[in-house]
């Protein structure tokens, strides 16, 4: 297994909170490593391509911005013409902006991760201390050789239960939930039936919780549907054959298509989509030189995320 010097701190995961770390640490002058067993930066943040050039965000919507350290980042992000205003409110509205990321959400993280050592596919099996230090380990696998790092500090935000498996027998780690969502991206050959603006929250359907059109919220220039289903529907069919679910779904989607024809249509299933009682404190340190960050810790949604990052970094001193 090789091992190569390692850096100030290895952050695992290169969604939102853990890029925010990493950037905000690299610019206390921190030497940082992502790692991250997915494809590409972002987590939740997460846009599909589908058939006929078609983009549909899969995971995360939008975004709010109540606290003043978005508020301050959105100044940069909007100049840069990463993120817009998209709406202030779906059925109704309500004054309160609602931002979207040109070209879908995953754009964001993306801009976030340039000019950072971010390492994709790396599937980390576990972190332990190690002579003051704490050694990350990987397992080979998608064209990645098994490998280790060690560092002084180590910043994780995987989903909780992922994050106590990694590091079992080496620190405690809280017993937080989640609720699973399903998630149903369509690209269509026409305009589907979703009213302006292009969102709707809904309160007591059987099967959705959310329907959007990514054409509406720029990010998608070809017509692409985003349904979300409840996490009671999600918890029942998790596990469910591929094929009898997406059909299944497509049934219940049917309504917001508009009669367009179906293109091309994907489930993602999202075992950790939202957590059901944060931790109070936006990061949580479980050891000497281990934090723990996430949307779990402080605040749910994207801003729980940017602002649990920040206080990761800032937790390592």
């Amino acid at each position: 297994m090789g091992r190569d010097v390692g850096p100030d701190v290895v952050v695992i995961g290169s969604g939102l909170a853990g890029l925010t770390a990493a950037r905000r640490l690299a610019d206390a002058g921190r030497s940082v490593v992502v790692l991250d067993k997915g494809r590409r930066p972002g987590g939740r943040m997460a846009t599909e391509e589908l058939a006929g050039g078609a983009r549909a965000d899969k995971g995360a919507q939008f975004f709010t911005v109540r606290s003043p350290e978005l508020a301050a980042a959105m100044v940069a992000w909007q100049d840069q013409g990463l993120v817009h205003e998209w709406c202030r409110g779906f059925t109704s509205p309500d004054g309160h902006p609602r931002y979207a990321v040109a070209g879908g959400m995953a754009a964001l993280p993306a801009a976030l991760a340039a000019g950072l050592d971010v390492r994709q596919s790396v599937h980390v099996t576990s972190v332990a201390p190690e002579s003051g230090r704490w050694r990350v380990t990987w397992r080979a696998g998608h064209g990645v050789p098994a490998g280790s790092l060690a560092a002084p500090a180590v910043v994780v935000t995987a989903p909780v239960p992922q994050s106590a498996v990694l590091l079992s027998g080496a620190a405690e780690v809280p017993d937080l939930a989640y609720d699973p969502t399903l998630s149903l991206v369509v690209a269509l050959d026409g305009s589907g039936a979703v009213p302006a603006p292009g969102g709707v929250q809904l309160d007591g359907d059987a099967t959705w919780s959310w329907v959007g059109d990514n054409v509406a919220k720029g990010a998608s220039a070809q017509p692409a549907v985003t349904l979300h289903t409840t996490a009671a529907l999600a918890a029942e069919r998790f596990d469910d054959d591929p094929d009898r679910l997406l059909a299944d779904l497509l049934v219940a989607a049917a309504p917001w298509l508009g009669g367009a024809a179906v293109v091309e249509a994907r489930c993602h299933r999202w075992r950790y989509a939202t957590p059901t009682a944060p931790w109070p404190e936006r990061s949580c340190t479980v050891a000497p030189g281990c934090v723990l960050a996430g949307d779990a810790f402080g605040g749910p949604r994207v801003e729980g995320a940017f602002r649990s990052g920040l206080a990761a970094a800032d937790a390592l001193g």
